[in-house]
């Protein structure tokens, strides 16, 4: 079953480690919360993430795991994708570096259950 998700968040960071292990963090707001959800779906499943500038094409930030979705007293939420350099489009990471809010899109194929 083929999972899609678009969601409006704000970058929140990411972080290279010396081992190659690169960590991304979005933030999302509370009328974003149902997509939010939807993204736990996703565990333990390759998910390619797709970021949509304002007046821009999307462009891929690669492929990842989801690390970690949080919520908050607000509604408000966080999800931690973790993944390995070779499988990052490092170059569009900086692109997507930016106080604004913009959309990601995140699709995976998970097994039914």
């Amino acid at each position: 079953m083929k999972i899609d998700v678009k969601e409006v968040v704000s970058y929140k960071g990411h972080s290279i480690k010396a081992n190659g292990n690169v960590d991304l963090s979005f933030s999302a707001m509370y009328s974003e919360m149902v997509n939010s959800m939807k993204v736990l779906q996703m565990l333990n499943n390759d998910v390619n993430v797709y970021a949509k500038m304002p007046n821009e094409k999307p462009i891929a930030l690669g492929m990842y795991r989801i690390k970690e979705v949080k919520f908050d007293g607000d509604g408000e939420s966080t999800i931690k994708f973790n993944s390995i350099d070779t499988s990052v489009e490092l170059d569009n990471l900086a692109k997507i570096i930016t106080s604004d809010q913009f959309q990601i899109r995140m699709i995976a194929e998970a097994e039914e259950e």
